[in-house]
């Protein structure tokens, strides 16, 4: 009798379960996952809710996410997009979003190559990173109004982005946001910003200009990297740094604006800008980086503020057009290939304050007939500071009473042509 009743019970069980399965509800993962109309959830019977979650195959056209399923007569009202729920699927066009969701996880639609438009619901307050990376089709995203926060690289690689305007309840643009978005013509940038992260328009190949509010008070390094159709830029007064390799390879950059706010300039900032023509640095400046303007061949005017008392590595290397530079009385060094290969300056007045100039600080500067040494003593050289056409066909003016000191100097003495004053 007792094995009876229990092939009964054993029986009746294998029925529930078949049952459950009919129903698309995992008994073994205890009622927390189903798949309903194609769309993958992730339930929470205790709360009532569920998250929509990535499927095991690519979704695939017009998704429409409902605001609420009901399973095994249990309502569930959709409130999240889990991380990656629809990451990489190509063929998905478009996702409608019910207005129950109140977060959305990271990478939420990276890949998704297909998808033009997106609207998100005005509870989502915070936008991950990578939420939108790489959706190459991707022209219009609706922000809700009251956004806080946005992650880094939300519209990495949106090449078909033209025109994005910032909530002003947003007071950063992070790391990454449009680097890449080579359509990307225009961003409106609200006057509650206060940082713009590194990389964050680099590669902006179609953005000419871009208006930086007056309260913007740190810019990361490569922001603007290769925007090559960027043709000027003011900072604004708030601004302490010009970051690393800020305007690096803005090749229709023309002119910039340096407040006297700005105290330091990182390396490589305005790097290969071949058509800056012009720059005023401000006293404010007390730092300056190396290769700051390398690789500009039609810089032909600039001053080095008396606020520095260096000026470093390859600072002005390959500048063609660059003529004769007044060095402050402040600078105590020039660092090596400093006007490297600078063809059009014709002479050089380095001042009692130098103590030493690196290697190959003036060579290939074919043109530089005319160095003026003040100081008594020999400054401290190497055998490739100067161009050998300097050495040899040019004029090193000294004091005369100091004449025979550099005559002596193994650097020094290599000019042939050592004229005392």
């Amino acid at each position: 009798m007792k094995k009876v009743v229990f092939t009964m019970l054993l029986t009746v069980g294998c029925w529930l379960i078949g049952a459950g399965n009919a129903s698309a509800i995992n008994i073994k993962l205890k009622r927390d996952k189903a798949v309903v109309d194609g769309i993958n959830y992730q339930l929470n019977a205790k709360k009532e809710s569920a998250t929509v979650v990535k499927n095991t195959e690519p979704y695939l056209g017009d998704i429409v996410i409902p605001e609420k399923i009901t399973v095994d007569s249990i309502t569930f009202f959709v409130e999240e997009i889990a991380s990656g729920a629809f990451s990489n699927c190509p063929g998905l066009t478009s996702v409608s979003i019910p207005r129950t969701v109140t977060k959305i996880g990271s990478d939420i639609f990276k890949g998704c190559s297909s998808i033009a438009e997106i609207t998100l619901p005005d509870k989502i307050n915070e936008i991950p990173s990578g939420a939108f990376e790489n959706c190459s089709s991707l022209k219009t995203v609706n922000l809700p109004a009251g956004i806080k926060k946005i992650g880094s690289g939300i519209f990495k690689g949106c090449k078909s982005m033209e025109y994005f305007e910032f909530p002003t309840s947003v007071s950063s643009v992070p790391n990454s946001t449009f680097e890449g978005c080579s359509s990307l013509r225009e961003v409106v940038l609200s006057t509650n910003i206060k940082e713009i992260g590194g990389e964050a328009f680099q590669q902006c190949a179609n953005m000419e200009s871009i208006n930086l509010p007056t309260g913007v008070k740190e810019i990361g390094s490569e922001c603007f990297k290769e925007c090559v159709s960027l043709k000027s830029i003011k900072f604004p007064a708030s601004l302490q740094v010009i970051a690393s390799s800020l305007l690096q390879g803005c090749t229709s950059l023309e002119r910039i604006e340096l407040p006297n706010s700005i105290q330091s300039i990182k390396d490589d900032a305005f790097r290969g800008c071949v058509l800056l023509d012009s720059v005023y640095l401000p006293n404010s400046i007390r730092n300056l980086g190396s290769s700051i303007f390398e690789d500009c061949p039609n810089l032909h005017v600039v001053n080095i503020p008396i606020s520095v008392d260096k000026i470093p590595n390859s600072m002005f290397e390959n500048c063609s057009s660059l003529g004769n530079v007044e060095i402050p009385v402040s600078i105590k060094e020039i660092g090596s290939d400093a006007f490297k290969n600078c063809s059009s300056i014709t002479a050089v007045n380095i001042p009692v304050s130098v103590k030493s100039i690196g290697g190959e600080a003036f060579d290939k500067c074919n043109s530089l007939m005319e160095v003026t040494a003040q100081s008594a003593l020999p400054v401290k050289i190497t055998s490739s500071t100067f161009a050998k056409a300097t050495q040899k066909e040019g004029r090193l003016h000294v004091k005369a009473s100091s004449v025979n000191n550099y005559q002596l100097d193994k650097q020094w003495g290599k000019f042939l042509n050592i004229v005392g004053y």
